[in-house]
């Protein structure tokens, strides 16, 4: 049989396999790796089957944002979960709280990532000496005053 047959194959199993087990095995954090491994198909079949079924990738931006959001949800139960005699247990619950309000909701609690300037008065004054030009004045014989033109 001439062609690719396993990649034809692999298509005909990933039609006859029910949608939802291959999102919820993306909802789950696995790779695209592991989900070829567990349904027994190729990584070109299953990327061929994703841009068939979800042309926009809406669906796996979906299932990906959900598996996001259980790792973040394991973090803190990770997080909670150290030994209470751990010295540095409230610096890590304190710190995986913050990540998780930081990504939830980063209006509010999220870094500033607009443009930062910092106005120094003294190197501003300090550059505009370097950059003064001494002028003769021709009219009299009066010692060359500096000036900033």
């Amino acid at each position: 049989m001439p062609g690719r047959p396993k990649y034809r194959s692999d298509l005909e199993a990933l039609q006859a396999m029910p949608e939802d087990m291959i999102w919820s095995l993306l909802e789950q954090g696995r790779t695209i790796t592991q989900v070829c491994y567990e349904i027994g198909v190729g990584k070109k079949a299953l990327q061929d089957w994703f841009n068939e079924v979800d042309p926009d990738d809406s669906k796996i931006t979906r299932a990906r944002a959900k598996a996001a959001t259980n790792y973040a949800l394991e973090a803190l139960e990770i997080a909670d979960s150290i030994d209470e005699s751990n010295p540095s247990r409230p610096l890590h619950r304190i710190r995986t709280r913050q990540w998780l309000a930081e990504r939830w909701d980063r209006k509010t609690y999220g870094t500033q990532t607009g443009p930062q300037i910092t106005l120094n008065i003294t190197d501003l004054r300090l550059n505009a000496l370097r950059h003064a030009e001494v002028v003769e004045d021709l009219s009299t014989d009066a010692v060359p005053k500096l000036s900033t033109n």
